[in-house]
């Protein structure tokens, strides 16, 4: 086949094939960015907690009378809980990881850091006993776990709690590293912002994540400081580690006995921690499928087009179609035909579409400081173009080489 005469007849019918390569390049630009974009998400969503999410579930409490002892209350609901057959561990926490909301302050090595703007490191922290980190599930990999004598025990309200502190610290790997990056921080002497108070890092634990987090905010979930505070009430939330197999069980006992156990509250919330977990990257998954159905409706669109401008040329070349058959053209040298044209006008698109596709990636990773664009995403793209337009031809093609060469004698 001549593509140079091929070439030539699109050129002096360009309209219809330069709208159709646009649209295939915009569907290409849209299509691997897209795909890309949610694969991010999904991955961010993905990413290991350190938790032991599978056997753990939390408890919420409201209380009703003014006058409750919060700090008379939390020894006696830990010791029940603790006791229960089958628990591995309970344990007090001001937020939940993996669940809304976070707690922070800036930490530094060294207490002139804290006096410039911005300046530590930005560390999530979570409240808890000195059961916290068997509570959790979490890997320690440097030093020991608190000393009961040192927690300690709630205060008015949180702001006041901040303002106790207390002279030991847990923090993460991440943490860690980012604090002494030349790996000594075991013992060290941590400067906590905003209150004038210092820490012993006395435990490194592998790694925890406060909840999925894009990359570029990635930090902010994994640097995690642990205290050994008990959180102010009223109420509270206590999180409960069970043997495996044992959790539903004791949920429903807990749920049963729990607010009984001490007068004038209610539990206000109990759940699975898995549940909780995957309820928080929901909104994540829910958005990647949203993008996968623009994707989607974008690439139909872009296959209706194509079928739209075939069938137009089928229609429009009858006579031709049919003089060829005429003089002696068999029905595969017609399909190759469109197929060759529709292939040349899919690839102008797919060239186009590359950079197209290479300049947003480029945008996207400069605003939202992600990694750029694999060049595989792109050999992907053109590949399914290609595929798509070759399937959404087909059909226009064969009703091409259909035609049969008596139609064309009748319409000479």
């Amino acid at each position: 086949m001549e593509i140079r005469a091929l070439l030539s007849a699109l050129w002096r019918n360009r309209t219809g094939p330069l709208l159709v390569a646009a649209q295939v390049a915009i569907t290409l630009a849209v299509l691997v960015n897209v795909a890309y974009i949610a694969q991010q998400r999904l991955a961010d969503a993905s990413k290991p907690t350190g938790i032991d999410l599978d056997n753990m579930f939390w408890v919420g409490l409201e209380t009703l009378d003014s006058n409750y002892n919060q700090a008379a209350a939390v020894p006696v609901d830990l010791t029940y809980l603790n006791s229960l057959p089958g628990v591995v561990s309970a344990t007090t926490v001001n937020v939940l990881p993996q669940w809304w909301g976070r707690m922070g302050l800036p930490f530094a090595a060294d207490p002139k850091q804290l006096e410039t703007p911005n300046g530590g490191v930005p560390g999530a922290i979570y409240f808890g006993t000195d059961r916290f980190i068997d509570t959790f599930g979490l890997k320690l990999v440097a030093g020991r776990t608190f000393n009961p004598n040192i927690v300690v025990p709630p205060a008015a309200d949180m702001a006041a709690s901040i303002a106790t502190w207390a002279p030991e610290m847990i923090v993460t790997r991440a943490m860690a590293n980012k604090l002494f990056p030349k790996g000594d921080a075991l013992g060290k002497t941590v400067y906590v912002g905003l209150n004038n108070k210092t820490s012993t890092i006395v435990g490194i634990v592998d790694h925890m994540q406060a909840g999925p987090s894009p990359a570029r905010f990635e930090q902010f979930s994994i640097q995690i400081v642990i205290v050994p505070i008990i959180p102010p009430g009223p109420g509270g939330t206590f999180v409960v580690r069970t043997r495996p197999g044992e959790r539903d069980r004791l949920m429903a006992k807990v749920e049963k006995d729990f607010a009984d156990l001490q007068p004038g509250r209610y539990v206000r919330r109990m759940e699975a921690y898995d549940v909780t977990a995957a309820s928080l990257r929901s909104g994540t998954r829910a958005s990647a499928i949203i993008l996968a159905t623009v994707a989607f409706f974008v690439l139909a669109v872009t296959i209706i087009g194509i079928v739209g401008l075939a069938a137009f040329t089928v229609t429009t070349r009858t006579k031709q179609l049919g003089t060829r058959r005429a003089i002696g053209a068999r029905k595969f040298h017609i399909l190759r035909y469109f197929l060759v044209e529709n292939w040349l006008i899919t690839s102008g698109g797919a060239l186009l579409g590359c950079v197209l596709a290479l300049a947003a990636g480029i945008k996207l990773s400069t605003m939202y400081q992600t990694p750029r664009l694999p060049l595989y995403y792109l050999v992907a793209g053109v590949t399914l173009v290609w595929v798509v337009g070759v399937l959404a031809v087909a059909v226009p093609a064969r009703r091409a080489a259909s035609i049969s060469p008596a139609i064309a004698t009748r319409s000479v």
